[in-house]
């Protein structure tokens, strides 16, 4: 399992380890910080992957995505942060690779028993052209909740995960989609009125 970190102890702590990285650009500084986690990376793509080669083989791909992405993000909680990233890389190889992923929901995320803020409750007709009518009002959406109802609806992450991503609150997350969504109800509402 991932032989090729060697845990080596290190009094820097992760923020130290992360900022030295990022002002000297030399990987020696980012490979102490990974090896940290070495282990819980590996743990993460397992669970999605099932095979231990492709695992390691996704492992080190987060590594290579590390070297780029941590210079180019904020990041207050390392350990969280590249839970989220590698997460994020396996959902994306499980997609591109046609397979689907176990289901997961925590509990405390759900606003309503029945989960109906979950779905945006309109019939989408793609033969009369409604689908690219929900592009367009996709579209017209403020940026953030775009990004958002992507991220949720069509990319199938939490509320925790994309708060995590987007380093901003959980409360402004489910504000960004609830409205989104609501916008985008009203959006294609007028679309069906003048049979567009």
């Amino acid at each position: 399992m991932l032989r090729f970190f060697n845990r080596r102890p290190s009094e820097l702590s992760d923020a130290e380890l992360l900022a030295r990285y990022r002002s000297s650009g030399e990987l020696a500084w980012l490979g102490r910080l990974f090896e940290r986690y070495a282990e819980l990376v590996y743990g993460v793509c397992l669970k999605y992957c099932r095979d231990e080669q492709e695992a390691e083989d996704a492992a080190m791909a987060v590594f290579e995505q590390l070297v780029t992405k941590a210079r180019e993000h904020e990041v207050h909680n390392f350990k969280s942060w590249l839970h989220v990233l590698t997460k994020n890389h396996c959902l994306m190889q499980l997609r591109k690779a046609g397979r689907k992923r176990e289901e997961s929901f925590e509990p405390g995320l759900m606003q309503s028993v029945d989960g109906r803020h979950h779905t945006i409750d309109i019939e989408i007709d793609e033969d009369n052209g409604q689908l690219k009518g929900l592009h367009d009002c996709m579209e017209q959406l403020p940026e953030e909740q775009r990004l958002c109802i992507q991220a949720f609806y069509l990319e199938g992450h939490s509320y925790k995960e994309i708060a995590e991503f987007r380093q901003e609150d959980l409360g402004r997350v489910r504000s960004y989609i609830q409205n989104g969504r609501r916008n985008l109800r009203i959006c294609l509402g007028k679309k069906v009125d003048k049979g567009v």
